[in-house]
């Protein structure tokens, strides 16, 4: 039993220990606001729009932001509510990247669309795992989202049941029902061992660590 709980989760636990990270590609036009409900600043682990997440699941929390210069030479910064994406599981040191989906092509559209933007999470491969459309913003944080801060506080996101339900694509629910799967097998194992093989399994994990 002890062997078969290091084999099924001697590498789970290992990435556990271990700093583990994804990076994230993020255009101009789509600013981060929160990551996993926390508030960031401007920079926060941030190289030419790159940021680095935990690999696993992330919430990240992001608006539109759209400039656009007039013929008189004025012009605009378009912003839209927050939009959360909860992403699939992201693999440690694999690239992603945010996009716009069916992004504006000029000011008149960007009008509109900064009233419910789509944001699409793809992968390393170009393959779009999940997107999600923004909600309209609602007149008690419509202030906020429209300032000139690029941040929010964690209480003026606006909740996710407000927002239409993420899109997901067949590959990732695939991949996130086989990642349930393997949790479960864990969970499994360790219900079933014996106080000596748990002792056993968690001397293992120490000795990983150092």
């Amino acid at each position: 039993m002890v062997f078969k709980i290091v084999a099924g989760i001697g590498a789970f636990a290992i990435s556990s220990i271990a700093f583990s990270a994804v990076t994230l590609s993020v255009p101009e036009e789509i600013k981060i606001v929160a990551i996993n409900d926390q508030e960031i600043g401007t920079n926060f682990l941030r190289s030419n729009n790159k940021i680095k997440l935990n690999a696993g699941m992330n919430v990240i929390s992001v608006r539109y932001s759209g400039y656009y210069q007039h013929p008189d030479n004025s012009h605009d910064i378009l912003k839209s509510g927050v939009v959360t994406v909860k992403t699939p599981a992201l693999t440690d040191g694999n690239n992603y990247s945010l996009a716009l989906i069916n992004p504006p092509q000029d000011f008149d559209q960007a009008e509109k669309y900064k009233d419910e933007p789509i944001i699409g999470l793809y992968d390393q491969n170009k393959q779009l795992l999940v997107q999600q459309a923004g909600a309209k913003a609602s007149k008690s944080w419509l202030s906020s989202v429209f300032s000139d801060s690029d941040t929010l506080d964690a209480t003026q996101i606006p909740p996710q049941a407000h927002q239409p339900a993420p899109i997901y694509t067949s590959q990732t629910t695939q991949a996130t029902l086989n990642s349930n799967v393997s949790t479960q097998t864990l969970i499994q194992s360790w219900k079933h061992a014996t106080k000596q093989e748990r002792q056993a399994f968690m001397t293992w994990l120490a000795e990983q660590s150092n």
